[in-house]
């Protein structure tokens, strides 16, 4: 049976204490960054096993399979945060959330492993001894941190050829995902200067489906965020996803995901016709 993913709070520093030969295995629906605090334990996964000393840190993705093991002469101290790309859709754009996805298939990203004189290693400690102003200052640190371990990824690639498709490349890099809820096609026609048909036919090219299809995903992310984490009515929660009524949106939303936005924000499992979209709504 597959081990269901554990709950933990977006870009929020936790703490975790391991006993002896006792284990640990991180099992989280986004990304987590942890590092040892105290004590030595090693990371196993099949038949490896990696020694982590104090002050050394790993990074892993909800795709890493393996476990923490505390030494047999002393006990071990974990502070860790969880970053879910999901709920930053404001802020990245669509190719860097496309580079966190990709980062997160690569056996050498999904699976980092940072002696403690690593920048990231050494920034971490840094926040965990002096106090944030404000929690929202802290949870910036902690997404800055995060996304400094994939600055190559996403660091924008200089557009050679102003063609059309160079031009959309372009765009997509600088535009935060979430603005594709209320744009439309016509909307990016003066920045593009072609046809909102030719413009139709980059963006397939260019991203691997269509506008509309992008844009029905990243809506419905939209409505599951705001769905699980406030008490907004639906309705508002169609408006605030893109959606012109609420019957279109749990019209759309019933279609996807198998369920009814009501029946989602009481808990209910999702049934197998969730599967059609890749959607990291909890």
């Amino acid at each position: 049976m597959k081990r269901k993913r554990v709950f933990e709070p977006h870009l929020a520093v936790q703490e975790t204490r391991l006993l002896k030969s006792s284990e640990w295995q991180p099992r989280f629906r986004g990304w987590c960054l942890l590092q040892i605090r105290s004590g030595i334990c090693y990371w196993q996964q099949a038949s490896q096993a990696v020694e982590l000393l104090p002050g050394s840190s790993m990074v892993l993705s909800n795709q890493a399979s393996g476990l923490l093991r505390a030494s047999q002469l002393s006990e071990v101290a974990i502070a860790y945060f969880c970053v879910r790309p999901e709920k930053i859709i404001g802020l990245l754009s669509l190719t860097e959330r496309e580079a966190l996805k990709n980062a997160a298939q690569q056996p050498d990203r999904a699976i980092q492993t940072l002696s403690d004189a690593h920048p990231i290693s050494e920034r971490f400690k840094a926040l965990g001894r002096r106090q944030a102003a404000t929690p929202v200052s802290l949870r910036l640190q902690l997404l800055q941190l995060f996304l400094d371990l994939f600055a190559s990824e996403m660091a924008e690639a200089p557009v050679i050829a102003q063609d059309g498709r160079s031009r959309l490349r372009q765009l997509l890099n600088q535009m935060a995902e979430s603005e594709l809820v209320e744009l439309s096609l016509a909307d990016l026609e003066p920045k593009m200067n072609c046809s909102a048909r030719h413009l139709s036919r980059l963006f397939r090219q260019e991203v691997g489906t269509s506008f509309r299809e992008k844009q029905m995903t990243v809506r419905l992310e939209k409505a599951c965020e705001l769905l699980t984490t406030s008490d907004a009515k639906v309705v508002d929660v169609a408006l605030q996803s893109g959606y012109p009524s609420s019957s279109l949106f749990s019209e759309s939303f019933k279609k996807h995901l198998g369920m009814t936005p009501r029946q989602w924000r009481r808990g209910i499992p999702k049934s197998t016709s969730a599967s059609r979209l890749p959607l990291e709504c909890p």
